[in-house]
C-alpha cells in the first residue's frame, strides 16, 4: 500500500503554515472564523484539527513562560527549551491544516467512488497525521516538565493551563487515530502504526498515574 505523502515544516527554523499563509489554510482565519468553520456541520475542520490547534495553544504558554523567565534570568539550557517548543510549534500548526487537507481528499475521493487501494491509502495518511501530531505533543510534554522546573510561582497557573491542554490534546489525536485505523485493512503500515498509538497510550496513562501520585 502506497502512504500517501504529508509535508513536514523545516526543523530548523520551525517554519509552519503560519508564515507563509494561503486561502486555504485555517491559520489565515480569525479565531472568529475558525470557531464558526468548526461548527458548520462540514467534515472539516474535526477533532483532528481542533486538538492539534490546541495544542500549539498550549505550546505558546509555554513559549511566554520560558520567554519571561529567560528575560529575568538568562539560562542557555532554557533557551535552547523554549526553540525546541517553538519547532513542535510548528510542526502542530501544519498537522492541523494538513488533517484537514488529507481527509478532504480522501471524503472526495469515496463520493467519486475511487478503487479501494486509494482509499485504503487515503484513509491511512487520515490516521498519520493525527498520530505524528500526538508525538508532537509528548514530546511537548517533555519540555513542560523542563519548564515548569524553572518558572516562578507567578507563571504557575501558566504551565498548568498548558499542562492540562496538552493532556486533552493528546487524547483527542489519539481518539482520531484510532477511529481511522478502524477501517484500515490488515497491513504492515496499519500494524505500524497501531504500535505507535499503543506506546503513545501506555505513556499517557503513565503520565496520568505519576500526576495522581504527586497530588496524593
Amino acid at each position: 500500500m502506497r502512504i500517501v505523502s504529508t509535508p513536514s515544516c523545516d526543523a530548523s527554523t520551525g517554519r509552519s503554515p503560519m508564515n507563509s499563509l494561503d486561502s486555504s489554510s485555517l491559520w489565515s482565519s480569525s479565531l472568529l472564523e475558525f470557531r464558526e468553520r468548526v461548527a458548520a456541520g462540514t467534515p472539516t475542520p474535526g477533532g483532528g484539527a481542533v486538538a492539534a490547534v490546541t495544542a500549539t495553544f498550549a505550546a505558546a504558554l509555554l513559549r511566554m513562560v520560558a520567554t519571561i523567565c529567560v528575560h529575568r534570568a538568562p539560562d542557555p539550557a532554557l533557551e535552547s527549551t523554549l526553540a525546541d517548543v517553538k519547532v513542535r510549534e510548528a510542526k502542530l500548526a501544519q498537522c492541523a491544516d494538513e488533517d484537514m487537507r488529507v481527509f478532504d481528499v480522501y471524503m472526495t475521493a469515496r463520493k467519486n467512488r475511487l478503487a479501494a487501494e486509494t482509499l485504503q491509502a487515503l484513509l491511512l495518511a487520515c490516521a498519520s497525521v493525527p498520530l505524528e501530531a500526538a508525538e508532537q505533543v509528548e514530546k511537548l510534554q517533555s519540555l513542560t516538565t523542563e519548564i515548569a522546573a524553572k518558572c516562578p510561582v507567578f507563571l504557575a497557573s501558566d504551565v498548568a493551563t498548558a499542562r492540562q491542554l496538552l493532556h486533552a490534546s493528546r487524547e483527542a489525536l489519539l481518539a482520531n487515530v484510532a477511529i481511522n485505523c478502524k477501517d484500515l485493512e490488515e497491513c504492515e503500515e496499519k500494524r505500524a502504526l497501531e504500535q505507535r498509538l499503543e506506546r503513545l497510550r501506555h505513556a499517557q496513562q503513565s503520565i496520568a498515574d505519576l500526576q495522581i501520585l504527586n497530588r496524593k
